[in-house]
């Protein structure tokens, strides 16, 4: 090594030792990325300044002009141009052998170069740093051939591609930050919360923040012109004028520059429309104007960039003037290095400045800028170490605290204009550190970052006469929980401007609104809000931002509304409601319970034993599940019942989990009174809106599945019709605006009761609620599922839709189904029913009442639009979207049929039976294998099980059900009892022989059958690699059964039923199903090989070996898999099914399929 590779390495293990390895190697690639792109941007823009004075030579150094990854730079020629300014030894360069390696070094050359101009970027502290400079930089994998092949060079003629690329070199870091659950640790709060601005919503913020106030203070608006998102309507008569050099504007989490830069753009046009010299404005603006601060230093370092970039735009001196390294815009630092001991022979004056700053900027890297600071003078303190004697002391103040005061002065100065889009993250993710200075300094905007951030954005206004404009989630306009934000600002402040985003700004997001805020309380004043959340996209929103709806509107209305909501869209007819007084009169509120640990408590119902959950037993008995109300999808009326808790003894178990660490119960919210209450309920989330069910006794409720009970059970149904007609709906836009409606919203809805149409609405309530449960009903996945819909359709009249069959009519008699539809059946004759007629009845059914539900919620719209007197704003009609019931879906109702009929197979549900059948408990108290006390025969633990036990009472079965519980799965017919044989017994039972292959032909075409496949191969290829994974799927990733899977070659597969699992299983589908597979592979390769010693055609032969292949991998990765279940098999492992699908599927997860 020479001196100076020493030296840097020495650098490097010291910087190794204060952060720790992995840190380290992520500063290293966040530095190069920075450097490069920094370059790139030069190199095309003509910037580099590689001479002497700082001027570019027109010399690429990644690049050739013909923009491929062969640098300029490297021609001898280039190289030894008088005028380049690095330290070039050709003697050294001479010795390098491969061109990577040549690159490294002038690349090495021109960074030491730069710098010289930018140190903030190209050296300060991490001169260190070139040692790690990537590998390969020019090979077709390496970064630079990436930047030049993949980013388009025209989008380097902007100075905010290195906020976009910034932003792109994040995204994985972020999407693995933001899927942890735990609380984000300080170096990864940038990852989580850093978002890059689109350009057209900087632009909004600070036109009408730093654009309206040069307005206001000069006499100049003729550059206005431009600037497209200026909201004119209410900019007021001009104040004092100022010149531009007096403005100071702040973007306090400024991440890669974006608003800085704009704000510059505007400043440039103030000076220049102010007479000054073109040449002396790009100075005076990073002199005097701008100031942004961040917590990341990786931000912090391009924010620099692309200000210094943005200036050399307009002077191409500028790389030569001191302001380039003295600039107003850092990241901040924390002073957790100063000495204490530096500090004991310093005066008391000095001591105390420099205490001051210490306490205030420890682990400053947690809470940035959201730090206030006192103005105080640090000149004394920096004379002080600037003149003192050298030695440990001085040193350890020179540089731990001289780099701080400008921060500190940057964090108590006051501004004219400060814009920014700060972080957003929600309390409960935050490390317990930041959480206790939010509760100490921002007690009341502690709930997040960004609320906080609201408050401090008013401190750092000059009082009075000064604007701050945002980008934030638009929760803070609506939330209850945010009611103080809402007081603060309508009190002391004016919203001069609002462009009300919603969701889509950024992408899939959780909505957002910009707005632009006044230190000036102002009175009758008329605030402008721009509704941009009908358009989808932040490209929609940007091109309707001049046609969208504005709404001019007085403040001091939404003080009026019960939360203080920024409802600026209400009407005055809505707010007249108000006066008639609030739900909250008549019904009260609840919000659930918070079990500690849901996945210890919270089962879905299918799950678990049905004979210990009151679902299927009085609420008084000793049941251990009791159903459980949690939200869920966007339904009205009735559903969404899907999960049971432990509420065993009265919930002791629940009200006695306690913290391991704290000892504190970490339950809580029983609501103990109202448990078991008839009542109303709905999801907390829903990107639709708020949807509300009725919710019948013996039920336990969530914390996001609260729930309204009335004072008068009496008018219930009348409040739930309510709650789900467009008028509320309109109504919680207002009060609770975000897609979470909690409990406070429902109570302060206004409330108008009118008796005369209580009967009509009682009557639509209870239609309404009798379809969305037989809606509900009709699915596996209720509890109250009785038969498979396409079942329930038969038309099973022999020649029913066949004019040449003569029935005569004794043999003909009509039933009712569960659905209260007529259907034809024959006594005592075969069956001859066709499954798509029993689909086409299952559709026009559920067409029809379809529409009922719809014409029904309309009906109540207008009756509660008259009620509320609010014709002029709403109609009574919704979209079909609005309704939450389902049509038929025909590859939705085959894929249930098939899942139905692998019930029957295992008992879980019965042709002869309606309902849940078995789920648990003794299997052979149920079904029986002889019928009468004395029958049998041998080899009966062989047969399938042939009598239902329905209490007592036997029943012959018409499908019998799996003798062991195991039903293999084969891609081949290679078995009689295997599940496609199965499937074929099933439907020829439930709708006769005479219509099987037609049966299977539109069961086969709705699966997709493909080219030559015949309707059994389309039938047996489903279950062989769809089936599991629907099943999965509908059953919310705890599937019921389980499918034994050896691998992707399909060697082997069996399904079992997860309620008759014993610790004998195993070891029989080893023994038993396994071996008899491998059995059957070796004796068809015995055949195959053969059959390859006698004469075959090629095709023949191809087609042979083809198959010896396949059979062969199969027969491999069965004999693999033997080994692995042999291992589970020896455990003979038990399970409980109170422990549900998870635990005990973890249990098998080496030998069963996963659950994706």
């Amino acid at each position: 090594l020479t001196h100076e590779e020493y030296k840097k390495r020495e650098l490097l293990i010291k910087r190794i030792k204060e952060l720790s390895l992995e840190q380290v190697i992520e500063e290293a690639a966040y530095i190069w990325f920075n450097r490069i792109i920094a370059i790139r941007y030069m190199e095309i823009n003509d910037m580099l300044p590689l001479t002497k004075d700082n001027q570019s030579l027109g010399i690429r150094v990644l690049s050739s002009k013909d923009n491929v990854p062969d640098p300029e730079i490297l021609k001898f020629t280039n190289l030894m141009n008088p005028e380049l300014d690095i330290d070039f030894k050709k003697e050294k360069y001479a010795e390098l052998k491969d061109d990577n390696e040549k690159f490294k070094y002038v690349l090495l050359l021109v960074c030491k170069k730069l710098g010289r101009v930018i140190p903030q970027v190209f050296d300060g502290v991490t001169d260190y740093i070139d040692i790690l400079i990537p590998d390969n930089l020019l090979n077709d994998t390496g970064f630079v051939t990436k930047v030049i092949n993949e980013v388009p060079e025209n989008n380097f003629k902007q100075v905010e591609i290195i906020g976009w690329l910034y932003q792109y070199y994040n995204q994985t870091e972020k999407d693995r930050v933001m899927s942890e659950k735990n609380a984000y640790k300080k170096n990864e709060i940038p990852y989580a919360t850093q978002l890059f601005t689109p350009d057209w919503i900087v632009q909004y913020m600070v036109q009408n923040s730093l654009g309206r106030f040069w307005i206001e203070h000069s006499d100049e608006d003729d550059m206005v012109e431009n600037w497209k998102y200026l909201v004119k309507e209410n900019i007021e008569t001009k104040k004092e004028k100022l010149n531009p050099v007096e403005i100071t504007f702040i973007d306090p989490c400024c991440g890669s520059g974006h608003i800085l830069v704009y704000a510059f753009e505007l400043f440039y046009q103030m000076y220049l429309i102010n007479g000054y010299n073109k040449k002396d404005i790009p100075e005076l603006i990073l002199k005097n104007n701008l100031y942004g601060l961040d917590v990341d230093d990786r931000a912090g370092q391009l924010s620099i960039l692309s200000i210094i970039l943005k200036a050399r735009e307009y002077d191409k001196t500028i790389f030569n003037k001191k302001i380039v390294q003295n600039l107003n815009i850092l990241s901040i630092q924390e002073s957790n290095n100063i000495s204490d001991f530096a500090l004991e022979t310093l005066n008391e004056n000095i001591k105390n400045k420099i205490k001051y700053l210490k306490k205030s900027l420890e682990n400053s890297k947690e809470y940035g800028s959201l730090i206030v600071m006192e103005d105080i003078d640090y000149t004394e303190v920096i004379e002080y170490i600037e003149q003192a004697p050298i030695n440990f002391e001085t040193i350890n103040l020179r540089e731990n605290c001289l780099p701080l005061i400008k921060i500190a002065r940057i964090l108590s100065k006051k501004y004219n204009i400060a814009v920014t889009n700060p972080p957003y993250v929600i309390k409960a993710k935050l490390e317990m550190k930041l959480r206790n200075f939010l509760d100490k300094n921002y007690k009341k905007f502690s709930n997040d970052l960004f609320t906080a951030f609201i408050k401090r954005m008013e401190n750092f206004l000059i009082s009075n006469d000064s604007y701050y404009s945002m980008i934030t989630p638009h929760s803070w306009m609506t939330l209850g929980d945010l009611i103080d934000i809402r007081n603060e600002l309508l009190e002391n402040y004016s919203i001069i401007n609002m462009a009300h985003m919603g969701v889509g700004a950024f992408g899939t997001d959780f909505g957002t609104t910009a707005f632009v805020i006044s230190s000036e309380k102002k009175d009758n004043f008329n605030s402008i809000f721009i509704e941009l959340s009908p358009y989808k996209t932040s490209e929609d929103k940007k091109i309707n931002f001049l046609k969208a709806k504005r709404y001019q509107i007085n403040q001091e209305i939404f003080k009026t509304l019960p939360n203080k909501a920024i409802a600026y869209t209400i009407s005055k007819n809505m707010l007249k409601n108000f006066t008639n007084g609030v739900l909250g009169k008549v019904i009260i509120t609840r919000e659930g319970m918070t079990t500690g640990n849901n996945d210890k408590f919270l089962r879905m119902w299918f799950e678990i034993e049905n004979n210990k959950m009151t679902i299927y037993n009085d609420i008084n008995c000793n049941s251990k599940w009791f159903p459980y109300n949690k939200g869920g999808v966007c339904r009205k009326w009735y559903g969404n019942k899907e999960y049971v808790v432990n509420w065993e003894d009265s919930g002791k178990e629940i009200k006695n989990f306690k913290d391991e660490k704290t000892g504190r119960t970490r339950s809580h919210n029983y609501n103990g009174e109202f448990i078991f209450k008839d009542g109303i309920t709905w999801g907390a989330f829903s990107s639709i809106g708020a949807s509300f069910r009725i919710s019948e006794k013996n039920t336990l409720f969530d914390s996001k599945g609260s729930m309204a009970f009335a004072y008068n059970n009496d008018n219930l149904l009348y409040y739930l019709a309510l709650l789900n007609s467009n008028v509320v709906k309109k109504y919680l836009e207002f009060l609770s605006g975000t897609r979470d409606t909690k409990p406070g919203h429902l109570l302060n809805l206004p409330f108008i009761f009118k008796e005369k149409p209580l009967v009509e609405v009682n009557k639509l309530v209870k239609l309404n609620i009798s379809i969305s449960k037989n809606d509900w009903d009709s699915f596996e996945t209720s509890w109250d599922f009785k038969k498979h819909p396409l079942l329930e359709f038969i038309d099973s009249m022999p020649g029913l839709h066949d004019s040449n069959l003569k029935v005569p009519p004794t043999h003909l008699k009509i039933v009712k189904n569960n659905y209260g539809e007529g259907c034809f059946i024959a006594d005592e004759l075969p069956m001859r029913a066709r499954i798509s007629d029993s689909f086409r009845k299952w559709e026009e059914y559920t067409e029809k009442q379809f529409n009922t539900l719809k014409n029904n919620e309309e009906e109540l719209n207008k009756i509660f639009i008259d009620i509320y007197g609010l014709q002029d704003e709403l109609t009574p009609e919704e979209e079909d979207k609005d309704v939450t019931i389902r049509k038929a879906d025909q590859e939705r109702e085959i894929k249930s049929l098939i899942s139905y009929a692998v019930g029957c197979m295992f008992g879980r549900y019965s042709l002869d039976k309606e309902g849940l059948i078995y789920a648990g408990g003794d299997f052979d108290q149920v079904y029986k294998k002889y019928k009468g006390e004395y029958g049998g025969w041998a080899g009966a633990s062989l047969a399938n099980y042939t009598v239902l036990n329905d209490n007592g009472k036997e029943i012959d079965l018409s499908f019998e059900v799996d003798n062991d519980n195991v039903i293999p799965i084969t891609d081949e017919a290679y078995f009689g009892d295997d599940i496609v044989e199965r499937f074929k017994k099933f439907i020829s039972v439930a709708y006769g022989k005479e219509t099987l292959n037609e049966n299977l032909d539109f069961i086969a075409e709705t699966l997709g059958k493909k080219g030559t496949e015949t309707s059994e191969d389309t039938i047996r290829r489903y279950f062989v690699n769809d089936f599991f994974n629907d099943h999965v799927k509908i059953y919310q990733k705890r599937p019921i059964y389980w499918l034994f899977d050896s691998g992707k070659k399909n060697g082997f597969k069996a399904l079992i039923y997860m309620h008759r699992y014993n610790e004998n299983l195993v070891p029989k589908i080893r023994l038993d199903y396994l071996h008899r597979m491998q059995t059957t592979y070796e004796k068809l390769l015995s055949d195959i090989n053969y059959k390859l010693t006698t004469e075959l055609s090629m095709t023949d032969k191809k087609e042979t070996q083809k198959k010896q292949a396949d059979l062969n991998a199969k027969l491999q990765e069965i004999k693999e898999y033997d080994e692995k279940i042999a291992h589970i098999a020896n455990q003979r492992i038990s399970i409980d099914l109170d422990d549900g699908v998870k635990v005990n599927y973890e249990k098998f997860k080496d030998i069963l399929a996963k659950i994706r």
